[in-house]
């Protein structure tokens, strides 16, 4: 029986510093990312491509703009 075909057949390797290797296993929990392939992946497309559409569900509607109290009528 002949094997499934990989649906990614273009393999990079590459060797990280100890501090790049401790960010990917942060970043990997952060998105709930199981292998460090998943991962660089990712991050490889994020670089290259664009981050549109990455942002983890954890920090949508997220803002570091200060809530507003009251109404729009009060304030005006």
């Amino acid at each position: 029986m002949a094997r499934k075909r990989a649906e990614f057949r273009n393999e990079v390797k590459s060797r990280l510093r100890d501090p790049t290797y401790l960010a990917l296993q942060k970043y990997k929990l952060l998105f709930g990312i199981d292998s460090d392939s998943a991962a660089l992946a990712r991050i490889a497309d994020q670089a290259l491509l664009g981050v549109v559409g990455s942002i983890p569900d954890l920090l949508v509607n997220i803002s570091d703009e200060p809530a507003q109290a009251g109404t729009k009528r009060a304030a005006a």
